[in-house]
This record gives C-alpha cells, sequence and structure tokens, in this order.
C-alpha cells in the first residue's frame, strides 16, 4: 500500500484513513495535521482574516471569516485542556448536555461572538499555546487509553481531528484571499486615501512598511540559502529571483524619487515594458550570490525609505508618488509575501513521502 502524506496529500485522501487505528503513529499524524493547518494562511494579511465569506454559519449567524475558524479551533483546545487535565484527575469527562444542552451549533456561535474582537496575533498565539498544553496533556495516555471514545472525542477531536475538519473550508478559502492579495487587493478601504491627519497617516504607512518587509524576511531567512535557487516557488522564479526583484525595485523606485527632486517631474515605468525588466532584472540578479542579493535588498530599501520620507505629503500621496513609494515598499512586497510564504513554510517540512531517498539514508516513513 502506498503511504499517505498527511501534509500533502487531497484531504479526501486522509478522511479515508482510520487515524484511530492502533498501527497509526498518532503523534506523527498530530504533528503533520498541525504543519498543515498552519501552512494554510501562510503570507495573509491581518486584513484578509476579518473578511466573511469562508463560510455559513450553522447557526443562521453572519458567514464565518478565516478567523472565526481559527478562534474556533483554538477555543476548543482551550477547552479541551480544561477537560483533559480534570479527567486525568479524576476521570470524569463531560457529556454533550453541558454544551447549551447538546446543541453545539448554538454553543460554537457563543464562543465565536466572545473571540470576536481578539486580534488575529493574538489568536494565533492562543492557538498555539493551548495546541502545545493539549499536547502535551495527550501524552499522559497510553495509546490504547487515548483511543477510548471519551479520550479520542476530547484529544483527537481538538487536535488534528478538528483541524481536518476545517481545512476543508480554510484551504481553498485562503488559497482565493492569497490570489486576491497577491493582485494587489488591501481587503479594506483604499491605503491612499489615509485618515486626513499627515503624521498619524505617515507613521501608520512606516509601520505596516516595516510589518511587511519583516514577515517577508522572516519567511526567507527560515529557508536555508542554498534552497533560495534550488527550486521554482512560482513558475520559473526561485525564491532569490523574488527577492532580487524586489531589490531592483527598491533602486528603480530610489532613481524616480532623486529624478523628482532634481528636475520635478515623475518618471513614468521602464520604456521596455515591466514583462521585459522584469525579466532581464532577475537574469541579471541570477548571476549574484544569495548574501549579496540580501545586500542589495537592505540597502535599496534604506535608500527608498530614506528618499521617501523626506518627501512632502502631496507629493508622497499623489498619485505618481504614490506608485513609486507606497507599491514599491508595500504593495509590492504584500504581493510577493502571498507568492512565496507557502513555499518558504512548507520548506521545513518532511520530504514528501514518494521523495527519492539519497543513497545511504533512512527514509522518514511518517
Amino acid at each position: 500500500m502506498t503511504a499517505i502524506d498527511l501534509r500533502r496529500a487531497p484531504l479526501a485522501d486522509i478522511r479515508a484513513l482510520d487515524l484511530r487505528s492502533l498501527e497509526r503513529d498518532l503523534r506523527a499524524d498530530e504533528a503533520a495535521m498541525w504543519d498543515r493547518f498552519r501552512a494554510c494562511w501562510a503570507g495573509l494579511d491581518d486584513a484578509a482574516w476579518r473578511l466573511p465569506g469562508a463560510a455559513p454559519s450553522d447557526a443562521g449567524g453572519p458567514d464565518w471569516s478565516l478567523a472565526d475558524h481559527v478562534a474556533h479551533v483554538a477555543a476548543w483546545q482551550e477547552l479541551s485542556v480544561e477537560y483533559v487535565a480534570a479527567a486525568l484527575q479524576s476521570g470524569r469527562w463531560p457529556s454533550d448536555d453541558e454544551f447549551d444542552g447538546g446543541d453545539f451549533d448554538a454553543y460554537n456561535e457563543r464562543l465565536r461572538d466572545a473571540w470576536l474582537a481578539i486580534p488575529p496575533a493574538e489568536a494565533r498565539a492562543r492557538l498555539g499555546a493551548s495546541h502545545d498544553r493539549l499536547l502535551a496533556l495527550s501524552n499522559r495516555f497510553s495509546d490504547a487509553e487515548i483511543r477510548r471514545d471519551d479520550a479520542w472525542g476530547w484529544v483527537y477531536m481538538s487536535l488534528h481531528g478538528h483541524q481536518l475538519d476545517h481545512l476543508g473550508i480554510l484551504e481553498p478559502w485562503a488559497d482565493r484571499l492569497r490570489e486576491r492579495q497577491v493582485e494587489g487587493d488591501p481587503f479594506g478601504s483604499d491605503p491612499a486615501l489615509g485618515s486626513g491627519d499627515a503624521g498619524a497617516d505617515r507613521r501608520a504607512f512606516w509601520a505596516d512598511e516595516a510589518r511587511t518587509f519583516d514577515e517577508l524576511m522572516a519567511l526567507a531567512n527560515a529557508v536555508p540559502a542554498a534552497r533560495w535557487e534550488a527550486s521554482e516557488v512560482t513558475p520559473g522564479w526561485t525564491l532569490r529571483d523574488h527577492i532580487g526583484h524586489l531589490a531592483s525595485w527598491y533602486e528603480e523606485g530610489a532613481r524616480a524619487i532623486d529624478a523628482h527632486r532634481r528636475d520635478g517631474g515623475w518618471p513614468g515605468g521602464p520604456s521596455e515594458g515591466i514583462d521585459s525588466w522584469n525579466a532581464r532584472e532577475v537574469e541579471r540578479s541570477r548571476s549574484l550570490p544569495v548574501a549579496e542579493i540580501r545586500t542589495r535588498l537592505e540597502a535599496g530599501r534604506g535608500r527608498l525609505h530614506e528618499l521617501a520620507d523626506r518627501l512632502a505629503e502631496p507629493d508622497f500621496r499623489s498619485p505618481e508618488g504614490w506608485g513609486w513609494t507606497y507599491e514599491n515598499l508595500t504593495g509590492h512586497v504584500r504581493s510577493h509575501v502571498a507568492m512565496v510564504a507557502p513555499w518558504c513554510v512548507r520548506a521545513s517540512w518532511p520530504p514528501p513521502l514518494d521523495a527519492p531517498v539519497p543513497s545511504g539514508a533512512v527514509a522518514d516513513l511518517r
């Protein structure tokens, strides 16, 4: 029989498995589903988390968002931590009647209301913390004990069983959101509009720019340098190509602002066309070592940051100026974050189960 790779297999194939079988390595299964669950939202702005439309509410409320789904899983993990800890002490497990008389749709909607004001970053932190606590508690059960009806319903169903249920909704929804982010959808009001408070708008601009750049670098820096050019991230482009491309546009943006300060006008885009210019610049970057690409990126961003911040607000937010400031520093970067994030996250996963095993190596069949 062909082994099923839980991190990559179609969800229907995973649901067809008997994950409760004693022949399964429950903790390896859980680790795989945990990796997959966290990867599904990689690269998405927090603004995308709030958008309704992921799924209708089973209780007749407003449509659920990505944030609602992740908070729901986190909330049940936190409840499970309490009940599993109590069961380890007393042997008692809760009954369905304790949850709105067994009306889980209504109970889940109340849980959802309690999490609505929680920022996505906090929800992610609580998801991780409760996951770790619940996993540690589950390790106190033997393999046979954890498969009893009562323990299974609270341990498996609150860990990878629950994740498996929600991935069927979240993976396609996150993919659609990611496509929108690549195309520049801000998932809200046009960022060029601002609030009318020039100082507050400028501070918010740079805070958003720094957050977006930091996310890009956290993703890229988690990938060993040798893998930056080893395989395609998007068709025809490696991670090095994406980072070198951003560095080239930082440099181009700095030249545009320099020209504006010198001549008063704003240069247009490349005369040869953007696609041809991009292809030429990426090809040029391919001759450079990864360390030099990083240096170019940091230097180009620093120079563009310095020049952009010297612009008066009318120039900064003029249609032409915005194209060289926001579009280069934030809009462009958040698009590439959405492109590269899934690949960067999956780069740390064990190799696929059907990957060739190097001579002398032992396959990790989990």
